[in-house]
């Protein structure tokens, strides 16, 4: 993300340069009136010159603008009341004008900080406000007072108000989604996409429920074509433009297994208990379970005859396209201490079985070649198993956020693997989310007795599912990519009984009640299509945010001093060059002369990819004309295109602009950013963004900060940035699960592997 941030105590802020603004936005985090006196004049200058919007997050009132804090305990900063809050009507206009909804959500208060020390809270305040001024418009009410949490004022100097707790919670990244666009005036450097991958590992796989003979589960070709057609009838519940697919990743072995065919046998079963971190060092072989050579010349008739599963997915495009394939390995070999050899034969043997002429669908779209879902999550401190991974053209794989070893630094980019994490230097791992539903499931009280044996309570389905949806709404609100973990079993529908989930009724198994709850609550707070892709298109969209933090993309709007009118936004890079997104949230097109491609999906505005280079700057300019404090939009136009990176190579225009229209009215680099620390930010910068926060000199929360998995996007425009503030106060996009035990020990993560060959 363009920004910059200036830490409190500040007297002076350097804003323009030469009568050029630096920033088209600040935000203001966590301030005193005391510590804003210095500078808030200069700050409301500098609005007034060049219309600039502030938001203020957290802030004390300001009791001159007709705000009036409803605390009156002396030295007692905010209040820890437990709370819930509302969108006004007003608030409720404004999410619309960005595509959000709202409507008859009871948002928690934040008010915890985990502290593992003590196991227990660390209360963290927010304000209570009410408002003597009419001008003020309401944006959220606390619930059962009267009582506000933000609001706006629209005068000559605009600014936005939220006295909400800026801790992980569902209305901190929500409100974040509002600020952002507001102050941006709907003009952001940035992509706003939710991904709703579910990958199903083990397919092929019969297993049994908690190591019980006799409780096996495998689907069954109707399991399979009912999921292809609720997969269809979903999409009448999910926001314009959504679409579905499930992602199997199968096991071939178990194919042979079910037809009695040509099965092997290990010749090792020795069981290593490698740590999960272990990095396995080369000059040592590893596991010998595979033979030198094996008969690998499989009869497709037996297999037809023998295994129906196969028979209805092998060379058959119509039935194959219904879903997403990778591979999962053959034999679901735990891979840590893999020799080359096993690896070789676990990923060569399975890529043999969706080739021609067994499955035959290696070489169709509906196939990732190049991604893997490793067996128990394994293997990837393994340089010999990367090397042969790299040997049979898999680059990427995902992690599982549940083990600390596989979370990248920052969850909008991959994991890029070196020898000292494997040995092994440029494998790319993707985050991937395990949600509580057990791998080893087929049915609800399966699932619900597992819960009651890890957490030693019982919990109904119901409140199951409720908080599994409070937990990853969330991720989805965060803008995150990952792609969410199942398991063969958890597909079994045929025989269940019929349900009603987030208001839709049918024979549901697992899975499908677990997409329909989380389908429902993010309707309840957004009509953004949600997207599912193949697992090598999901990388890169990984990739194309990787690249454009190396690349540093810059970002000038030119805008008449008089008229206001934008003439053009340039697009360069510092380092190489990058495919940048600028999202569009005004009544306009782009001219598609100088941009890659213009991506339209749903009742999203639209979103410009350019081609950004270090060579000269790109143009990007509108069709019809926009000013820069007139934000309004209805939506009337349309796109050029549809189409999106992760469907074309890019490609911009070679032409490079020449000088541009005068004046510059925004240039340089940053926004600003001032404050206390970086709450529920979800970055998004049109040109720059200052942010002014609070710094104190020690930590109070030093086992909080060990505790919790840190989101560090600190470069990626529009996707949640997250870190603790000077005070060790998690903010906004703490991803930490398992510092949260609001659900009695719900939220610690439980890993979804086991030890099985």
């Amino acid at each position: 993300m363009n920004y910059n941030t200036v830490p409190f105590p500040v007297t002076q802020l350097e804003l323009e340069s030469n009568n050029v603004a630096l920033y088209n936005a600040i935000l203001i985090e966590g301030a005193t009136q005391q510590e804003l006196s210095g500078i808030k004049p200069q700050i409301e200058a500098y609005q007034k010159k060049y219309k600039v919007r502030v938001a203020y997050l957290n802030c004390e009132p300001d009791s001159t603008l007709g705000i009036v804090d409803t605390n009156t305990v002396a030295g007692q900063k905010g209040t820890v009341q437990m709370r819930t809050a509302s969108l006004t009507n007003e608030g409720l206009q404004l999410a619309k004008k960005y595509q959000m909804k709202g409507e008859n959500i009871k948002f928690d208060i934040a008010n915890c900080i985990y502290n593992e020390a003590i196991q227990g809270c660390d209360q963290y305040p927010h304000y209570e406000v009410t408002f003597s001024n009419p001008d003020i418009i309401p944006l959220i009410k606390y619930d059962g007072v009267e009582f506000y949490g933000g609001c706006l004022i629209k005068k000559e100097v605009e600014a936005m108000y939220f006295f909400t707790s800026n801790i992980d919670s569902a209305i901190a990244y929500f409100i974040g989604h509002l600020y952002i666009s507001w102050t941006n005036y709907g003009l952001i450097d940035g992509f706003r996409r939710l991904y709703l991958g579910i990958q199903i590992d083990d397919f092929f796989i019969n297993n049994q429920f908690n190591y019980t003979e006799g409780t096996e589960y495998r689907s069954s070709v109707d399991d399979m074509k009912n999921i292809a057609q609720w997969q269809k009838d979903i999409l009448q519940r999910m926001p314009n433009g959504s679409n579905l697919k499930i992602e199997l990743a199968l096991n071939g072995i178990h194919v042979l297994i079910a037809a009695n065919h040509k099965q092997f046998i290990a010749q090792d079963w020795t069981v290593y208990n490698k740590p999960r971190d272990f990095v396995k060092p080369l000059n040592e072989v590893g596991s010998k379970r595979w033979p030198e050579t094996v008969d690998s010349d499989w009869d497709d008739k037996v297999l037809r005859e023998n295994d129906k599963l196969y028979d209805y997915f092998a060379k058959s495009p119509e039935h194959q396209d219904d879903f997403y394939w990778l591979t999962h390995t053959f034999s679901h070999q735990n891979l840590d201490y893999a020799s080359l050899h096993d690896a070789d034969m676990e990923i060569g043997l399975n890529i043999k079985m969706c080739k021609e002429p067994y499955l035959g669908m290696y070489n169709r779209k509906c196939f990732s070649p190049h991604s893997i879902v490793c067996p128990e999550i394994s293997g990837l401190h393994n340089g010999h198993t990367l090397q042969s991974f790299k040997k049979n053209d898999v680059l990427y794989a995902v992690g599982d956020t549940s083990r600390a070893d596989l979370n990248p630094e920052n969850f909008y980019i991959p994991l890029i693997t070196n020898t000292t994490f494997a040995n092994f230097d440029g494998f790319l791992i993707i985050p991937r989310q395990p949600p509580q539903i057990y791998w080893d499931c087929s049915t609800v009280d399966q699932n619900l007795i597992l819960y009651k044996e890890r957490y030693q309570q019982a919990i109904d389905w119901p409140t199951h599912l409720k908080n599994e949806a409070d937990i990853h709404i969330k991720n989805f609100l965060k803008l995150r990519h990952d792609p969410y973990m199942f398991h063969e079993g958890n597909l079994r529908n045929t025989d269940q009984p019929e349900v009603v989930v987030g208001g839709a009724k049918g024979k549901f198994g697992l899975m499908q009640q677990w997409v329909e709850n989380m389908v429902a609550e993010i309707n309840k707070y957004m009509d953004w299509p949600l997207i599912s892709l193949k697992m090598d298109d999901l990388v890169e969209s990984y990739k194309l945010r990787l690249a454009e933090k190396q690349c540093s993309p810059k970002y000038t709007m030119v805008i008449d001093d008089t008229s206001l009118k934008i003439s053009e936004i340039k697009v360069s890079a510092t380092n190489g060059d990058c495919l940048v997104p600028i999202f569009i949230i005004r009544d306009t097109e782009v001219d598609p002369s100088n941009v890659s491609n213009i991506e339209q999906v749903g009742n999203d505005p639209a979103t410009a990819w350019v081609q950004a280079s270090n060579k000269g700057p790109k143009s990007l300019k509108f069709i019809h004309d926009i000013v820069w404090n007139d934000d309004t939009y209805t939506g009337k136009y349309k796109a050029a295109s549809s189409s999106s990176p992760m469907d074309s190579a890019p490609g911009a225009s070679d032409t490079t602009e020449g000088t541009p229209s005068e004046p510059t009215f925004f240039s340089k680099h940053k926004k600003l950013i001032i404050g206390g620390g970086i709450g529920l930010f979800v970055v998004i910068a049109a040109v720059a963004f200052y942010f002014i926060k609070k710094r104190r000199e020690s930590s109070e929360y030093e086992n909080y900060e060990k505790n919790i998995m840190k989101d560090s996007n600190q470069d990626r425009p529009f996707a949640p940035l997250s870190k603790l503030n000077q005070n060790g106060n998690s903010m906004y996009g703490n991803n930490g699960y398992s510092g949260y035990n609001e659900f009695n020990g719900y939220d610690k993560r439980y890993n979804n592997g086991r030890n099985q060959f």
